[in-house]
Parts: structure tokens; sequence; C-alpha cells
């Protein structure tokens, strides 16, 4: 296996060799075509070319996005190496394998300059929020660790999303608006308008967006307790986004940014989908009911079915206003950034099949209780983020100086409250079947408010105090050595209660602070070895703040002494040691660019999940991983009207020892973190004139190969050992785009997924080796016509 990988890396490094020298090949074949698009990005809080910052970022315009057919995160992710999402279950961006499901997020959601992403604490396995892409300056995409300018929650990297500031001094205005419809689903469309511009020339300017959108299901629901209980395309989901912001201009040195950012996210129902049911009902289900009565799933055949008994609606929305303040004079610029982050989730989840498995024993995966028509368990999490953010730093603007620094002070506090019940209305009554004598008998604490087999509720603030700068000092005029640290000082209060039947005395709680003072430092050293050819090497740690497990109960209590954690109240944060080279190259007049990166990342003291037999989990500290790769990315005009475009990643990122409680192991040596090996996007635009008119037809093609592992399922002497479960299916994409320019509109119609590879991408069981699975595919083939308009 490791022969193969290094032969892997090895035809990689040569693969990017050939593309140099193919480009040396083309270089009379480019003459006199028009270069490819320079970005200007802020990945370093300055603005500096793509081309020229020594840090390995993708940039994306409004318009190479509205090109590219990008209407959301999911679709840069596809087309960027190195970068990962969850296609299933709570949202986690992966970028260079840096993945976790415990504790703080491993990548950083920024929108302008506040952080939008969230921990998964106690009680909220929620996961991110991500802004929907309309009316943006640009996206960056930062890989590798980013703790100097971002502080915590950016060990893989950052993903920004940069929105436009209104002019000054001349009017302008975009939209776009699309129908689509969904291969055995239903139909979409969306609709967008902005426009900004002075109200008092050089003075005041304003802009305002609106953009909504309704995205078509496709799986049809069909409860198996009620045969009335049935609903198609129930996976449907609706976003809205607002946006208002002014540019205030008093004098020429003091600029006011004020904004606001809404959106308001509705999905009305889950995207699991049942592929397996048991062949025949327990002895405590009614035998006139078949658990699966339409079948299992078929995507190949259109079939998607959830047999969940309920519908599982969720709302995701959250508001960001902001003030930003730039003064500049004498070659500096001071800079204050104050911003608020206000969110609210709420979800409804079928909890059937596993809270009364787990209660009464795996006869009652399909439990019918006496006196109940249908014996139904739901959770209504409900949780509340606020986050409060204050920056300042001061950079010098002097673009001839030999040393340009940035310096700064940073605050945060972040609140975040989680309600959780667990509804059970029929826990008595099944009790009663099952043990024969009513809870109250032997003892076990009533429901909580008479409905709740469970009830959990969280409290968390964090504080964060932090001084940052970063120094760029031209040893030589081409040579320039990067320094920068950022310092911290982290204070986390908790209080987690959790009441339920599960509990002695109906009761637990676990309450508590802890304080930790990070570092963060980075070195680099980058050779601008020609006007168009940037070489570097660097050196970044990033880190994610610590946290607090629910209190763990007496009967786990040897089990976790053993492995040395005792009752684990809290974990510490983890941190990532990242080395990288890169190269960066626009050649022949910019019609050729170019950029690759290789890097090895120490990831140390992971904040691991880990289910005990005591059939409790907590998060601690416990293995170290080691993570490496390359990602390469190549646009190429070989003809006037041609544009070709490449990107591969390669990544490799495994646990580096076995940890086990007894014979049992948590994580086994060279065990996968689960991004997939290799990436490979292709992309062709051709453009040409038809009937006076400008067209084009466009090709994106994305190829994720299989991670054969190991996983820990894989392994014999693992508890969640199952060799039934496959590996998780990386089908491939084709998207298909043509249109044409009417004057200042451009009408296209387009095609996604166009090959239909709805694939399982997840599978599993819903316990170790049980006779009900449940899994996730791609949305089928969508076909649309957009218009989008600029002035």
């Amino acid at each position: 296996m490791l022969r193969d990988r290094i032969s892997k890396q090895v035809l990689l490094g040569g693969a990017a060799m050939a593309i140099i020298g193919g480009g040396q090949a083309m270089a009379q074949t480019t003459e006199g075509q028009p270069a490819i698009e320079e970005i200007i990005v802020t990945a370093t809080k300055q603005s500096t070319a793509l081309s020229k910052t020594p840090i390995s970022i993708a940039a994306y315009s409004q318009e190479a996005l509205d090109k590219r057919g990008v209407r959301d995160i999911r679709d840069v992710i596809n087309q960027t190496p190195g970068v990962d999402i969850t296609r299933s279950g709570a949202t986690r961006v992966t970028i260079r394998g840096i993945d976790s499901t415990a504790g703080a997020a491993t990548s950083a959601i920024y929108i302008d300059d506040t952080p939008v992403q969230a921990r998964n604490a106690s009680l909220n396995y929620n996961g991110s929020t991500l802004p929907f892409i309309f009316d943006l300056e640009r996206v960056e995409v930062l890989r590798g660790p980013q703790g100097t300018l971002f502080g915590a929650s950016s060990q893989g990297g950052a993903i920004r999303f940069i929105t436009p500031t209104p002019s000054l001094t001349r009017y302008s205005g975009y939209g776009r608006a699309a129908v689509s419809t969904t291969k055995h689903g239903g139909e979409g469309y969306e609709f967008g308008v902005a426009a900004g511009g002075p109200i008092i020339q050089d003075k005041v300017g304003a802009r305002i967006s609106f953009y909504h959108r309704e995205d078509a299901g496709w799986i049809d629901r069909q409860s198996w307790q009620n045969p009335a209980s049935r609903d198609e395309d129930v996976n449907s989901s609706a976003a809205t986004v607002i946006r208002a912001v002014l540019t205030i201009q008093p004098t020429d040195w003091l600029t006011i940014t004020p904004s606001i950012y809404h959106q308001n996210s509705k999905f009305d129902d889950r995207t699991a989908l049942t592929t397996r049911c048991p062949a025949t009902t327990g002895s405590v289900i009614n035998p006139t009911m078949v658990p699966c009565p339409l079948g299992v799933s078929d995507p190949g055949a259109g079939k998607f079915i959830s047999y969940a008994s309920i519908p599982q609606p969720s709302s995701d929305h959250f508001t960001v206003p902001a003030l930003k303040m730039v003064a500049s004079a004498e070659g500096l610029d001071f800079t204050s950034v104050s911003s608020f982050f206000k969110r609210h989730v709420k979800e409804t989840n079928d909890a059937t099949h596993g809270n009364d498995r787990t209660s009464f024993g795996n006869a009652y995966l399909y439990p019918v209780t006496p006196g109940f028509p249908q014996s139904i368990t739901w959770q209504n999490p409900n949780i509340f983020q606020n986050l409060f953010t204050q920056e300042f730093r001061v950079n010098n603007t002097n673009p001839d100086a030999r040393l340009k620094w940035s310096v700064g002070a940073y605050f945060s506090r972040s609140s975040l409250r989680s309600d959780l019940p667990i509804n059970e209305p029929h826990y008595n009554a099944l009790y009663l079947v099952r043990y024969g004598r009513t809870p109250q008998a032997a003892g076990v604490p009533a429901l909580v408010n008479g409905m709740a087999r469970y009830y959990g509720n969280e409290w968390t603030v964090e504080k964060t105090t932090a001084v940052f700068a970063n120094l760029d000092y031209k040893i030589l005029d081409n040579l320039t050595l990067t320094l920068g640290g950022r310092y911290s000082k982290d204070i986390l209060d908790f209080d987690v209660l959790e009441r339920g039947v599960s509990y002695a005395g109906g009761v637990s709680r676990a309450s508590g602070s802890m304080t930790t003072k990070p570092f963060t430092p980075k070195v680099a050293l980058s050779w601008q070895a020609t006007p168009e050819a940037l070489y570097y090497a660097s050196y970044a740690r990033g880190y994610r703040t610590g946290g607090v497990n629910k209190a763990l109960p007496d009967i786990c209590a040897t089990e976790a002494s053993a492995l040395g954690i005792g009752k684990a109240a809290t974990y510490e944060p983890d941190t990532t040691d990242s080395y990288e080279i890169g190269a960066k190259n626009r050649l022949f007049g910019g019609k050729l660019q170019f950029e690759a990166s290789a890097y090895y990342i120490e990831w140390k003291n992971i904040q691991q999940q880990l289910r005990l037999t005591c059939a409790f989990s907590l998060v601690a500290n416990t293995a170290s991983a080691t993570s490496k790769g390359v990602d390469i990315n190549l646009n190429v005009r070989p003809v006037e009207n041609l544009l070709l475009g490449l990107g591969v990643g390669y990544n490799d990122a495994t646990y580096d020892k076995t940890i086990q409680i007894g014979t049992a192991p948590v994580v086994i040596a060279g065990q996968t973190l689960g991004q997939t090996p290799w990436t490979v996007n292709l992309s062709a635009e051709y453009r040409f004139t038809v009937a006076n008119r400008e067209s084009f037809v466009r090709a994106q093609y994305n190829y994720r190969s299989v991670n054969d592992g190991p996983f820990l399922y894989q392994v014999p002497t693992a508890t969640t050992y199952d060799p039934r479960r496959p590996l998780p299916s990386e089908p491939t994409t084709l998207d298909l785009r043509a249109g044409v320019d009417l004057g200042p509109v451009n009408l296209s119609i387009y095609g996604e997924n166009i090959l239909n590879n709805v694939d399982y991408i997840a599978e599993s069981s819903t316990y170790v080796n049980g006779p009900l699975w449940t899994g996730a595919t791609l949305r089928p083939r969508t076909i649309g016509l957009q218009v989008i308009a600029r002035y």
C-alpha cells in the first residue's frame, strides 16, 4: 500500500512537470491571444494579486462563478482540489483531509470579516452554516492552516465569501433568474436582483440585493406505520438572502461601511433514503404490518424512498450586521471591524428506530405499542448561536516599502444555547410490554414533561482575546521573508443539564470553566523569480479550541479511567503543523496560469469522539494523524476562443497509531480520515459567434476516486465491524452549459449531473449488523434555463 501511495505521488509530480513543459511548447500557438483574468485577493488582509500571494488559494469572481454555473458552496468545492464537504448529515467542510465529527470546526467560514462556523457541541450536531452564492465580489478558498490571521477553527484552511461594496461614482446592477426540473423529482427556480451606486456623488453609496431560490425534491416519504401518510418530493428546500450596505466617505481619508446580511433557509425533509429492510417482522411487530411496503430505494430505476414515520422539516436562519471603518494616513491603513452573528436552527428528526431499539432491544426496531396507533419517537433540536467580534488592525500600504507589516487585536464573545428533547410518549406503555411492570415500579425516573425520555439543555460562553502580527521583509528585491504569529487567550464557561429516564435520580449536570492560551506562528520564504513566476515554502500552525462533554455516568468510570481520561468533563485544543512548498506561474503573457503546492500536515492531540462499551460517548484528546498531498490548478487559453482548465488533488490522511478500549480499537494505525484520495476537475469553454451574437458552450467533469480505507468498520476486532458495509461511492459528474450573450443579458441552458449518476455516496445500517439501512445519493439529472443580466 505504501509503495502504491509513493508511486501515485511520483506520478503526479511527473505529470506536473509535463504540464509545465507542455506550456512552454504552446508559447507560439498562444501568441496574440487574450490573457486569462488575474484576480485580486485579500487572504493576507491586504490586497494582492492571486499569482503573487504565497499561499495556496483558489479564488473565483462572481462572473467566473456564473460561467461555471456555481450557485452554492458545494459547486465551488466540486471544482476545487483539496477541499471536500459532507454530503449527508451535519455540514462540515474538509480541507486537505483535516476533518472531525467532534468539537469545534476544523475549517473556518467567513462572510467578509465575520466567522460563521459552528462547533459540534455536547447537544449541537447541526454543523456550520454556509451562505448561498449571489452578488459576491469573489469566493476565496485558503488551503492550509490560517491561524495567524484567522484564529481558531482554521486548522485545515478557510473559505471566505467576499461581498461587494457600493461605488461612490457609478451605478451597477446584477440579476439572475432560472427555472429547472429534476429527473424523478419536481421543479425549482431562483430569482435575484442587486443594484447600487452613489447617493451623494463621491460621498455616499448604497447597494441592496435580494435573492430567493426553491430547490426541487426527488425523495418520496411513506410512513411505515401509517399507509395514509405519504408525500412526494419531500426533500425540497427554499432560501432567501437579503443584503444592504452603505459606503460613507465623509473625508478622503475615512471610509465607513455599515452592512447587514440575512439568510433564511428552510428544508422540507431530510435526504436519507431507506436502502435495505428487515425480511421478516419481530415478535412485537404487528404481523400484518410490512415495514417497507413499497420495497427499498433503487436510485438507478428512479426509486428514492424514505420510510420515516413523520416529516422532518428544519430551518436555519442567521443575520450578520457589521460595521467596517478604514482610516488612511501617511502610508498606513487603520481598520476597525465590528460584527454580530445571530443564528437560530430548528429541526424535527424521526428517532423511532434508534431510541426504541436502544431502550428495549433489537426486536423493537419497528415498535407497536398497545393504546398508541403509532409508536413515534422524535427529536426537536433548538439551537441559538450568538457571536460578537471586534478586530482592530494597522498595516502599511507603501508598495515600495522593504518591510510590509500588519498588526492587530481581536476580541470575540460567543454564546451557544442548545435545547434537545427526545419525545417518546409511548415509553411507559412499551416498557410495560417489554418488562411486565411499569417504569415507576422499577424505579425508573419519570418522563420529562410527561413526554420526553430525554431533555438536554446546554449553555456555553466562549471569550477570545488575541493579538497578531504579520511581517513581510524583502531580504532581496525578489526574496521575501514572512514572519507571523497570533497569541490568544480563550475562556470557555459551560453548563450542561440533562434529565431523563437513563439518569439516576433523573438528572445529570456538568458545569465549569476552562482557559487555554495558544500561540500560532507562521514562517514563509517566497522568491519572485520573474514577474510571472513565484516560488514559496512555508510553515504554519493551526488550532481549534477545546470543549465540554456531557457528564459521564458512574457506570463508565472504570472504562474511562483505563483510558486515562477520568470523567472527561472537558477536552483540550488540538493543533496542526503544516509544511508546504508551492509555485505560481503566469506564462506566455498570462495565457497560461499554473499553480501547484505540496504539503505535509501533522495533526496532534485530535479531539475524537469515543463510543464506550457502557453505551455512552464522549470527546477526548486521543490519536494523532498525518495528512500529505498535492494540489494542482492549470488554466490555459491555447487559442483565442478556447479556455481549458484542469484541477488535480491528491490527499493521504491517516491516523498514526492504534488506540484500544480493551481489545476493541478506537482508531487503528493507518486508518483513513475519510477524504477521497484523488480529485480531478476538467473544464472546457469555447466561445463563438452566431448571428452576430457571442455564444458559448462549456463542459465541467468532476472525478473522485473511492477511498478503500481502512475504515474502522473493516476491522474485525472493532465494535463497529460490519463486513456487509460497502465502501463510500464517489460518483463522477458531468455538467454542460450553452448560452448566448444578448447585450448585457446572457441566456443559457444547462444540465447538471447530466449522466444521472445516482449511486449511493454513503450507506450504513442504523445499528451495527442491523437489518435496516439508510443511504444518500446525489441530486439526479437537473435541466434548467438561466438568465443573467449585468450593467
